[in-house]
């Protein structure tokens, strides 16, 4: 199992390569089969090319993310809640939970965005 170390510094990355917009890099954080549900309710990918197509379609969205709350470890979980930054709305909360495989990859990202959860 990975330790808190390493699964906050997968976490931190996540939030990096979402700003920088590197799909590639992003998805290699991911296991193969991995699942993504983002948001929660409304859409789930299944495996590394349809996170990818994701990730790539909100590529020229113009939006940015960063650490809101501390990442907290549970096992092979953790969680966060990263603040959103989306051009002509304010800014927003997203919490987001990951599952990690022995690899430390994400095998489980579930994320719940809440454009009422307005930041100041």
């Amino acid at each position: 199992m990975p330790t808190r170390d390493e699964i906050c510094a997968v976490v931190e990355t996540y939030v990096e390569l979402i700003t920088a917009r590197r799909t590639d890099a992003l998805v290699d954080l991911f296991a193969p089969d991995a699942v993504q549900h983002e948001p929660i309710g409304v859409h789930t990918n299944r495996g590394r090319d349809e996170i990818r197509r994701f990730f790539a379609e909100r590529e020229g969205t113009p939006f940015t993310v960063s650490l809101l709350t501390p990442i907290t470890v549970v096992g092979k979980f953790a969680a966060m809640q990263i603040r959103v930054r989306v051009e002509g709305l304010p800014d927003f909360a997203s919490t987001d939970l990951f599952e990690f495989d022995d690899d430390c990859k994400i095998v489980t990202l579930t994320a719940v965005p809440d454009l009422a959860a307005v930041v100041a």
